[in-house]
């Protein structure tokens, strides 16, 4: 056979020959893009497309493997692994209320936290057992204890306290500090006596320290308040006098007899019954007081020289004094 006609096989192998050969780059890439899974591009904003690469390998936890040497040389025992337990924010959540959930019930059930008494400081008319009372706080826990609940019930039910102090000690102790007001005068009035500090505060009496001035009123003390309706349910309205009225009282009682009763009128203020058979009216006011003493000494002195027993004289306004024969 000529070689200027080559065979069918020649011709093949020929072709064969002349074809691009495939690197192994290539197979390669392709191997790489089947094996991600066919994950699509991400954008990325304000920017070309990027590929992300995922890996089907998950991550396990890690287990911890423990080798026991043996006494023979180049001996070890391998024991079975045991996996690592890691502890999440909600297990520690939920060990931290159940142990807030405990010490709350530990200190309700527990006697230990119970009180048992009240220690007060500043009594003086008042007994520990009174305030005991009020307060009710004795076999509760403490945690269950309010020193405002209990200071506001010891103010409504003792008005003669002038500063209330409370507060809690753990495990059970309950300290109250009070100060009792200083009572200068007792207050007649209705069938009722009321003692009255400095400050014209009204209260019912305590202990056996009676004041030694005394005045029949009427009128002053109502709790007009009360009778409109103008408190609210459960409000109680502290009684007093105006502090003009307690200190003209107590200017009044250094001049007339120790032991006279002094008076109280709604029209015509305090004054006092003259044992020589007069009343006297002195107003409201106390802060002439000294003037209206003297112009009522000028007064009695000028009548009894011109032989005039009065019935009443009154010095309520200090430049227009008069007097009557009769009341």
């Amino acid at each position: 056979m000529s070689k200027s006609n080559p065979t069918r096989a020649e011709m093949l192998r020929e072709k064969r020959e002349r074809r691009p050969r495939k690197t192994r780059s290539g197979s390669k890439t392709r191997s790489e893009k089947k094996s991600s899974g066919g994950y699509p591009p991400i954008l990325v904003r304000g920017g070309t497309a990027a590929a992300v690469s995922h890996s089907h390998n998950k991550e396990r936890k890690g287990r911890r493997r423990f080798d026991i040497a043996l006494n023979s040389q180049g001996a070890e025992m391998r024991l079975p692994s045991i996996p690592s337990i890691g502890v999440g924010w909600r297990l520690f959540s939920a060990l931290l209320i159940a142990t807030l959930g405990f010490m709350i019930y530990f200190l309700w059930s527990s006697p230990f936290f119970n009180v048992e008494t009240i220690d007060v400081s500043g009594l003086v008319r008042l007994s520990d057992d009174e305030i005991n009372l009020v307060a009710d706080v004795v076999g509760k826990s403490i945690i269950f204890v309010d020193p405002v609940n209990v200071e506001q019930k010891l103010r409504a039910a003792y008005p003669e306290l002038e500063n209330i102090s409370v507060e809690t000690e753990v495990p059970n102790k309950v300290l109250v500090n009070l100060v009792e007001r200083q009572t200068v005068l007792a207050w007649e009035q209705d069938g009722q006596t009321y003692w009255i500090d400095e400050y014209g505060m009204a209260y019912l009496p305590h202990g056996d320290n009676n004041p030694g001035i005394t005045v029949q009123g009427n009128d002053l003390l109502a709790p007009a308040a009360e009778e409109n309706g103008l408190l609210a349910e459960g409000e109680v309205e502290d009684k007093k006098i105006p502090v003009e009225l307690v200190n003209a009282i107590l200017t009044l009682s250094q001049k007339i007899p120790e032991g006279s009763p002094i008076t109280y009128d709604s029209q015509h203020g305090i004054g006092w019954f003259d044992p020589r058979g007069w009343q006297v009216y002195f107003g409201s006011g106390g802060e002439d007081m000294e003037v209206k003493w003297k112009v009522y000494w000028k007064t009695f002195k000028r009548l009894k020289k011109a032989g005039i027993l009065p019935a009443l004289i009154s010095v309520e306004h200090v430049h227009a004094p008069y007097y009557r024969l009769e009341r």
